[in-house]
């Protein structure tokens, strides 16, 4: 039988795909309670009533009434010791739509999402939102209106506004470190995108025009791991996925996708975070 507490695991809203965005009320919990997952969509959660703490990146959270954590894609959380009142709606959106977002619109403000995933608003601030939410539902659903793609690209980007107006009100030493931040929110953008190229400190340094010392000294001073450690983390996780869902691929086949030349790299590689091959953990997790 598979280990289910073993799995970093995926939280898929296959209607995002199709329809750019869906909103969910009243969230209780997440699917994978007291697990790892990663979420291939942005995923904002406004919290109406509760609380809950968990993890994200591996740094612990706490999220209340009239809070709203916004969850870029690929990043790793943990709900963990959820109330029973605790109610959220969730903003999923489409990797591809965020990215048309990002492109077509003056919405800059996502960077700081990396580091600082949770915003603490008023209760107006939070109603606010939850209403602009039920226009972005309905439009969402409108598949046959004319414009209506452009119209949910103008509703997405008034929210992410208002929320980034009302995060400004909020914010107090944030500029001070901007630096380092904007350092290892690049660095998060870059393993995204080139996570199967290198392994390499020193790649991801170049990258970013600084030295690696540099590089890493930066990385740890916000996070409180290395780079090493991050790429490192990002990589299993990602095996993790292909391990239990690309039932159609060979452990080998996901090694050399994943940028690994021979299988005994990749083995010793996953044993090292996991403690298991990459044989064993899917015979542990898929059975």
């Amino acid at each position: 039988m598979a280990d289910e507490k073993n799995k970093t695991l995926t939280f898929e809203v296959p209607e995002a795909e199709e329809q750019d965005v869906v909103i969910l009320n009243d969230y209780n919990r997440f699917p994978y309670y007291g697990q790892e997952f990663i979420s291939e969509n942005l995923v904002i959660g406004i919290v109406s009533n509760g609380e809950s703490r968990g993890y994200y990146d591996k740094q612990e959270v706490y999220i209340c009434k009239n809070d709203v954590s916004v969850v870029l894609p690929n990043h790793i959380c943990i709900e963990q010791n959820t109330s029973d009142d605790y109610h959220v709606t969730l903003v999923v959106i489409s990797s591809r739509f965020f990215d048309e977002v990002l492109r077509t619109t003056v919405h800059r403000n996502h960077i700081k999402y990396h580091y600082e995933p949770i915003s603490h608003l008023t209760e107006e601030q939070c109603q606010s939102l939850l209403r602009l939410t039920q226009t972005i539902k309905e439009v969402s659903t409108m598949r046959d209106m004319l414009h209506q793609r452009t119209m949910l690209l103008n509703l997405v980007d008034v929210f992410l506004t208002m929320l980034g107006y009302y995060r400004a009100e909020q914010e107090t030493e944030v500029s001070a470190v901007s630096h380092g931040y904007e350092v290892y929110n690049k660095f998060c953008d870059l393993l995204v995108k080139h996570y199967r190229e290198s392994r390499e400190v020193s790649f991801y340094a170049e990258k970013l025009n600084l030295t690696p010392k540099h590089f890493s000294k930066v990385i740890h001073e916000i996070t409180g791991h290395t780079a090493f450690y991050w790429i490192e983390q990002h990589l299993v996780i990602k095996a993790k996925q292909m391990l239990t869902r690309r039932l159609d691929m060979t452990v080998q086949e996901i090694g050399y996708y994943l940028g690994f030349e021979d299988m005994s790299h990749f083995s010793r590689y996953f044993k090292r975070t996991t403690g298991m091959s990459p044989r064993q953990y899917r015979m542990n997790t898929v059975g």
